[in-house]
């Protein structure tokens, strides 16, 4: 079995070019490196270097570890993390990484009905977005994310080790000040306010604005942007903008004078939680996933517009 270690001083002394260097950055002695090199050709059963004067370079064996070794150490980390997460979840702690305004909303409810039912299992909350939150479940960063992806977004490429178990479908949603001639509006077509100012929250989020914008024919002028929701909603509510926001955004917080209101054509956000298939049949997952089934539930129908 190759060791990470022996792997990591390899991998160094490939980037630097000797021994000397690797030993320097690494905080080694030079011996000290010569003897992982020598560890790791015994664990090969091979040699991996060739002396060239008075130094030393990279033979054939060495030239085709030095190619692949980078993603050796990525896979045995990978491995190693996904060991010792099966060991955490035997002992119910489970790691949820959920978008923000998830976490404001679904984890917390999800958490709460999980604690009058299950009292032995532990949470450790992480917050992050798609993709780099799917990309830290593939590592063994998470054991179960929450994501999410719009109507225009394709579902994500998931790899053979990834499940998506569908949460929860939410409208995007009009958000005006409550003086605002539309707040007395039933529902509001997209396409009527290519005049208006607009306040734009998150990334992805705007990407959709922008994108439902432009299929109803015009390019929204947007004034400020914000990842805040209570500022997207200040900025609303202090008449600098509207703003087109999932409907989760408001159940978590909602400024007195803010109004909302259905859009037209609807657009919605789709919800998902994401495991490894691995930890599919795990007891603590699985009761992490049912508890986020009957929050998304219990959100879907509590929310007003």
């Amino acid at each position: 079995m190759l060791d990470t270690q022996r792997l990591l001083t390899f991998a160094t002394v490939v980037r630097v070019g000797s021994f000397a260097a690797a030993a320097r950055e690494l905080g080694y002695t030079q011996p000290g490196v010569s003897q992982q090199m020598k560890a790791l050709e015994r664990d090969l059963n091979t040699t991996l270097f060739v002396r060239e004067g008075r130094g030393l370079k990279l033979n054939e064996q060495g030239e085709v570890l030095a190619e692949r070794v980078d993603r050796l150490i990525d896979d045995l980390r990978a491995t190693e993390e996904r060991v010792a997460a099966v060991t955490r979840l035997k002992e119910a702690r489970v790691r949820v990484c959920a978008f923000p305004s998830a976490n404001a909303t679904l984890v917390p409810a999800a958490i709460s009905r999980l604690r009058t039912k299950h009292l032995g299992i532990e949470i450790e909350l992480f917050e992050a977005e798609p993709p780099e939150s799917l990309d830290g479940l593939e590592r063994g960063d998470y054991d179960v994310v929450v994501a999410f992806r719009y109507d225009d977004q394709p579902a994500p490429d998931l790899s053979d080790n990834l499940e998506s178990i569908a949460l929860l479908d939410e409208p995007m949603v009009l958000m005006c000040s409550d003086d605002h001639p539309l707040a007395r509006r039933k529902q509001v077509e997209l396409s009527e306010l290519r005049d208006e100012r607009w306040v734009a929250g998150c990334v992805r989020c705007r990407q959709e604005f922008v994108s439902a914008c432009e299929y109803a024919g015009f390019t929204p002028r947007i004034d400020i942007t914000t990842d805040d929701n209570l500022a997207v909603q200040s900025y609303v509510v202090a008449g600098l903008g509207l703003a087109m926001m999932p409907r989760m955004t408001q159940s978590f917080v909602k400024h007195p004078k803010l109004r909302t209101r259905p859009l037209l054509p609807e657009r919605r956000r789709h919800v998902t939680a994401t495991i490894l298939r691995s930890q599919r049949r795990t007891p603590a997952v699985v009761r992490v996933l049912e508890s986020l089934r009957q929050a998304a539930a219990s959100l879907a129908s509590a929310t007003p517009i």
